[in-house]
């Protein structure tokens, strides 16, 4: 049977060992970060690219919502068109009674 627990974190990944029968930490050993990955200037060069893609992605947005406009009038005036040609009148919900 073992002596102790290792949990890993969920918040920090750290990883705690703590004993079965105490319930105390005997060990807590936190995960090891790199530093900043790179320098500065290949971190607004990222900064710079994420920057163009979001612009590119909010460009794409706005013409989608152009053509889709037009295509929900279009679709609009077709459907205006057929109401009209059909021979089947409404039904008044007063005229069920």
């Amino acid at each position: 049977m073992a002596k102790n627990f290792e949990i890993q974190c969920p918040c920090c990944d750290a990883l705690i060992v703590v004993d079965r029968l105490s319930g105390e930490v005997l060990l807590h050993k936190a995960k090891e970060t790199k530093g900043p990955g790179g320098s500065l200037e290949s971190m607004v060069q990222n900064l710079e690219a994420q920057k163009s893609e979001a612009a590119r992605r909010f460009d794409r947005n706005i013409e989608s919502q152009k053509d889709r406009a037009r295509i929900l009038e279009e679709k609009f005036r077709e459907a205006l068109q057929r109401a009209e040609k059909s021979d089947v009148k409404p039904v008044n919900p007063m005229d069920w009674d």
